[in-house]
């Protein structure tokens, strides 16, 4: 596997900017991180979750666009899409993990290195599978 280059999911990215359960963990992964890489879909996720906290009243829209910018001045190599779509594809329908999870996944596997995750139904997903060594669960989670 790939030295410290590891994929961060948005799952677990999320907990560097909204304190929530595990937060301090993410945060210590944060500060050993130089770079990250992650599939273009993991702004999109940010976004879409720091609007529906707008939404449901957890954040105020100057906070959570503040944290969007955060986000975009973190050290993130995104990976196109158009490189990773095919093998997202069929890892998402050849096991119980979302088009999205599979994106990340496919990431990991392009660069022969783990996603990190703090979802929990994304790693067990893998735990019986040839992929289970390309995902690693977010200490404590």
């Amino acid at each position: 596997m790939t030295g410290d280059l590891k994929v961060i999911d948005a799952s677990l990215a999320l907990k560097w900017a909204v304190n929530e359960e595990h937060s301090e963990e993410a945060l210590s992964l944060l500060d050993e991180l130089d770079v990250f890489i992650c599939p273009e879909v993991f702004y999109l996720e940010i976004d879409a979750v720091l609007t529906k906290r707008v939404r449901i009243r957890e954040l105020e829209a100057q906070e959570a666009k503040e944290i969007k910018n955060n986000f975009r001045a973190l050290p993130c190599k995104l990976i196109s899409h158009s490189q990773i779509d095919e093998i997202a594809f069929d890892l998402s329908t050849s096991f119980n993990i979302s088009y999205f999870d599979a994106l990340y996944l496919s990431t990991a596997l392009k660069f022969n290195t783990v996603v990190q995750t703090a979802d929990v139904r994304f790693f067990n997903a893998l735990q019986n599978t040839e992929y289970k060594n390309h995902i690693e669960k977010l200490q404590g989670v």
